[in-house]
C-alpha cells in the first residue's frame, strides 16, 4: 500500500489529474463550475446523449447489480430496478450497462484495480462505479475518483442522497464516494437484529418493539431477553446447534455494537483530518456488556464455528435473536413463525439516537472515475438514478423486506424507518486502521475481554497509517479546493 500511495501521488503531480469532459476535450478537475439553478429536489431534463452507452462497474466482495435486465421477473424489487433503468434511459437517451466483478476486495480488489489501471492508461472505460468500501477508500486518498460535489448536474444535498453519508464521509467538503436511494446494496449490508415473535410469546417476554417505542431498547434490556431463553431440546446435556438459544451470534456484529452506541473507529474532524476515536469509556463499557451476553454459551451460540449459516436453526425456532444483515431478511420470510426487525440497542436510555452501520466487508459505494468521457452526463445520470430510486426502488425494497407469506409486519416498517434514518459510516473500518476490524472479530472468536490490551498493541500501527492517509488527502484535496 505504501508503494501504491507513493506511485500514485507522483503520478498525480505529473499528470495533474486531467478529466475528459467532451469529445476529445480535456479540462482540469479543479473547481468544476455549473450554472444550474439550486433546487431542493430533482427536476427532469430534456438532455439527449444520442443513445450512448453508460457503463457502470459494480465490484467487490458483494457486487450488487442495480440494473437488472430481467424484464419478465415477477419479483417486486427486480421489476422496480428495471422500471427505474428504463425511466433514466428514456430521459437521457442512453443505454445503461453494468459490468459485474465479484471478487475479494480488501483495498486492492477489482474496483480499485479497474479504475487505477484505466487512469494509468488514460482510458475512460466506466462512467460510474459501485464498488467495495475498502476499494473506494483507497481510491479516494489516491485521488483516483472524482469529487462528487464537483460533478455538474449532481446535488448531494437533495433528499434522495444519504445525508448521513454527507456528514460522515465528507473530507473538507469533498465527497469521493457515497450512497443513498441510488442503490439497495447499502441496505442489504446494514447490521440488524431479528427476533422470533413466537418465542417472545412462548416465553412470555416483553416485545423488543415495546422497548424501542419506550426508549428503553438498550444493551441491558437486550441482555435481559437473551438470558431468559435456553433449552436443551434433545436432552443430551450438551450445548450445540441442536438446542435453543437467546442469541445467534454473527462474529462481525461486534463492529455494529460499537457504532450502535454512537462511537466510531475513526471520525473526520472539523479541520478535515481523520482521527482515531475507537478507544473511550463508552466503547469499553459497551464491549463489556456485549461480551457478557455472547460469552455465555448456555444462552448464546457463536454459530460460525459450528455452522456455515444460521438460517436452518433460525427457521427451526432455535434462536430468539439473530444478529444478521437486512440482505438476509427476504429469504427468511417463508418461515412459519413470524419474526420482527429492530435496530441495534443503545448503550443506555440517555443516548439520544439509535445508530446503525453497514458491514464493512459487504459495503459498496457509488463513485466516479477521475477520468470521465462526459462529466455532465455522469452527474446528471447519477442524480436521476438516485431520484427515481427514491420514487420507484426504495418502496419496492420495503415491500420485499417486510412482507411475509400472508401478512405485513407494520411495526417492522417503523423499525426500518428508524434504521434507515440513523445509518452511520465509519471510515476507520473502511481504512482498516490497526486491523481493528479483524481484531474485534478475533476477540469474539477467542472469548477475549482484553479490549485495552488489543487497542494498545495496534494503536501505533493505526496512527502511523492514518498519518499517511491524512498526508495523501492533504495533497489530493488541493486538486478540488480553490
Amino acid at each position: 500500500m505504501k508503494i501504491k500511495l507513493i506511485f500514485f501521488m507522483a503520478l498525480t503531480l505529473f499528470l495533474a489529474l486531467l478529466c475528459s469532459c467532451g469529445e476529445g476535450e480535456t479540462v482540469t478537475t479543479v473547481a468544476v463550475e455549473t450554472t444550474e439553478p439550486k433546487v431542493t429536489d430533482y427536476v427532469p431534463t430534456s438532455v439527449d446523449y444520442g443513445g450512448d452507452e453508460f457503463l457502470v462497474l459494480t465490484a467487490g466482495n458483494v457486487a450488487f447489480d442495480d440494473f437488472s435486465e430481467d424484464v419478465d421477473s415477477n419479483a417486486v424489487l427486480d421489476k422496480a430496478l428495471f422500471e427505474r433503468k428504463e425511466k433514466v434511459e428514456s430521459e437521457f437517451n442512453i443505454e445503461i450497462i453494468s459490468e459485474v466483478k465479484q471478487e475479494r476486495s480488501l483495498g486492492g480488489g477489482p474496483g480499485y484495480m479497474s479504475l487505477a489501471n484505466d487512469y494509468l492508461s488514460g482510458t475512460t472505460t466506466y462512467d460510474a462505479s459501485l464498488i467495495a468500501g475498502y476499494d473506494a477508500a483507497v481510491l479516494a486518498y489516491s485521488n483516483l475518483i472524482f469529487d462528487l460535489n464537483s460533478l455538474p448536474g449532481l446535488d448531494l444535498s437533495r433528499p434522495y442522497w444519504d445525508q448521513n453519508a454527507n456528514r460522515d464521509l465528507s473530507i473538507n467538503g469533498v465527497m469521493y464516494f457515497t450512497t443513498g436511494d441510488i442503490t439497495v446494496s447499502d441496505n442489504n449490508a446494514l447490521f440488524t437484529l431479528l427476533f422470533n415473535k413466537k418465542l417472545i410469546e412462548d416465553y412470555d417476554l416483553t416485545s423488543p418493539y415495546e422497548y424501542v417505542k419506550n426508549n428503553n431498547w438498550t444493551l441491558e434490556t437486550f441482555a435481559g431477553l437473551v438470558k431468559q431463553v435456553s433449552e436443551d431440546l434433545n436432552g443430551d446435556g450438551l450445548r450445540d446447534e441442536n438446542d435453543r438459544y437467546g442469541l445467534l451470534v454473527w462474529d462481525d456484529a461486534v463492529m455494529g455494537i460499537i457504532n450502535g452506541i454512537g462511537e466510531k473507529c475513526a471520525t473526520v474532524s472539523d479541520d478535515g483530518t481523520i482521527t482515531l476515536t475507537l478507544y473511550n469509556e463508552r466503547t469499553s463499557s459497551a464491549l463489556d456488556k456485549y461480551f457478557d451476553i455472547i460469552y455465555d454459551e448456555t444462552t448464546a451460540l457463536c454459530y460460525q464455528r459450528k455452522l456455515k449459516s444460521a438460517s436452518d436453526i433460525w427457521n427451526n425456532n432455535q434462536g430468539l435473536f439473530w444478529m444478521s444483515t437486512l440482505g438476509n431478511v427476504p429469504a427468511l420470510r417463508t418461515m412459519e413463525a413470524d419474526f420482527g426487525i429492530v435496530p441495534y440497542p443503545k448503550l443506555d436510555s440517555a443516548q439520544e439516537s439509535y445508530h446503525q452501520t453497514v458491514s464493512p466487508y459487504n459495503s459498496q459505494f457509488y463513485c466516479a472515475p477521475i477520468l470521465l468521457r462526459n462529466c455532465e452526463c455522469t452527474g446528471r445520470v447519477l442524480d436521476a438514478l438516485a431520484y427515481y430510486g427514491k420514487e420507484i426502488v426504495t418502496p419496492a425494497y420495503y415491500e420485499k423486506t417486510i412482507v411475509g407469506q400472508s401478512t405485513r409486519d407494520e411495526e417492522s416498517v417503523e423499525m426500518l424507518d428508524i434504521i434507515f434514518s440513523t445509518v452511520a459510516y465509519d471510515l476507520g473500518y473502511y481504512y482498516q486502521l490497526g486491523d481493528f476490524n479483524s481484531e474485534l472479530i478475533y476477540m469474539v472468536r477467542e472469548y477475549d475481554r482484553g479490549f485495552t490490551a488489543r487497542y494498545e498493541s495496534n494503536k501505533l500501527s493505526a496512527e502511523s497509517k492514518l498519518d499517511k492517509i491524512n498526508a495523501a488527502f492533504d495533497t489530493a484535496l488541493s486538486t478540488w479546493k480553490k
